[in-house]
């Protein structure tokens, strides 16, 4: 089977069975972001940052996303504390920006993080996945999260069929050098337009101001893409791992997802799109 063909039934698999939980309800969806999250744990710690696997700070690391995330999601009956980690993710996002533009990617940066900190692929993982588990706690939740999928699928697809039609530009050789300028404006107006589209046909609401956030959005999604590629590069490693048949590992399929939800999270609890 060629690549591309792993890569369709993979993803025809991994969306069906996306639709299916979502189906069944909120709680089995909280349970397989959760699952993500420590896969995606589990390949930062392994195979980015190659630490030995079941020794004290793998645990930790472990650890630190599923104490908050199953308190959170199981427990407690407010959105208080996730209010604060949406907070918190969101401040962690502008820490990883600042590592995008500002750390030298020929530097050894991650090896020196890793081995001070070699727990911090948990505070990575915890941060924008319970931001992204309390969307479901509200009533449109299905709704809420369709939109999100949509707009970072928005995204990959316009700067793919941009950036393979039109692109001439290379946005940033060093980190990823197959993306292009092109493709990054395409995927950006591709993304407010899909988001905004699908926000009118579930919620009857359209303005201008819907289309600029998910545009918005679409970058970030970008951002998140890129920041994981830097990781990678420093790491010196092709994929998070190679679980997804055609696909990479778990990380390199969550990494502009898991970016960008904070951000949606906190809009959806301060600013009114209806």
């Amino acid at each position: 089977m060629s690549n591309t063909n792993k890569r369709i039934a993979s993803a025809l698999v991994l969306s069906a069975l996306v639709a299916f939980l979502i189906y069944l309800g909120s709680k089995p969806t909280i349970g397989f972001v959760i699952l993500v999250g420590c896969l995606a744990i589990d390949e930062i710690y392994c195979n980015i940052f190659k630490r030995e696997r079941w020794n004290l700070n793998y645990f930790i690391s472990q650890a630190i996303l599923l104490i908050p995330a199953i308190f959170l999601n199981f427990f407690d009956n407010t959105m208080g504390l996730f209010n604060v980690m949406n907070n918190a993710a969101v401040l962690f996002n502008i820490v990883l920006v600042v590592y995008l533009f500002y750390v030298n990617i020929e530097g050894n940066f991650l090896e020196f993080v890793s081995s001070k900190f070699p727990a911090i692929g948990g505070l990575m993982i915890v941060l924008p996945v319970t931001a992204l588990t309390s969307l479901f706690h509200y009533g449109d939740w299905r709704e809420f999260l369709a939109v999100l999928l949509l707009v970072n699928f928005g995204m990959d697809t316009g700067a793919w069929f941009f950036g393979k039609n039109f692109g001439k530009h290379k946005l940033w050789k060093a980190v990823s050098p197959n993306k292009t300028i092109e493709g990054l404006i395409g995927g950006i107006i591709t993304s407010g337009i899909v988001g905004g589209v699908s926000w009118h046909l579930l919620f009857d609401v359209m303005s201008v101001q819907l289309f600029v956030f998910f545009s918005f959005l679409g970058l970030m999604s970008q951002v998140g893409d890129l920041i994981q590629s830097k990781i990678k590069r420093q790491a010196e490693v092709k994929d998070s791992s190679s679980l997804i048949p055609g696909h990479g590992g778990v990380y390199d399929r969550i990494d502009s997802l898991i970016f960008l939800a904070p951000f949606y999270a906190l809009a959806l609890k301060y600013f009114n799109f209806g």
